[in-house]
């Protein structure tokens, strides 16, 4: 993924959008995974409109696994640490 356009002025942080459905959800839920190594993040106008003590639940943290580079992000449904969906 790249930046992408949020207006004519402004742009957006790399990140893929996300939609989560399982049994017993009625609706689809929809996220963010952004990457918490890019410096682009901490201007992303989608990520400044969720409040700051909840922005890590998006944030996917780098690691590396076996000489791979892997990116993880639990999706938490509901509780303490609950991911942030977007109502659209």
């Amino acid at each position: 993924p790249g930046a992408v356009p949020f207006d004519a002025a402004t742009m957006q942080a790399p990140h893929i959008n996300l939609a989560v459905f399982g049994r017993g959800l009625l609706n689809h839920l929809f996220t963010r995974l952004y990457f918490a190594d890019d410096p682009a993040v901490a201007a992303d106008p989608v990520l400044l409109r969720v409040p700051a003590e909840r922005r890590a639940t998006l944030l996917a943290r780098r690691a590396d696994a076996g000489g791979a580079t892997i990116y993880r992000l639990d999706i938490v449904l509901q509780g303490a640490g609950e991911t942030v969906f977007f109502n659209l």
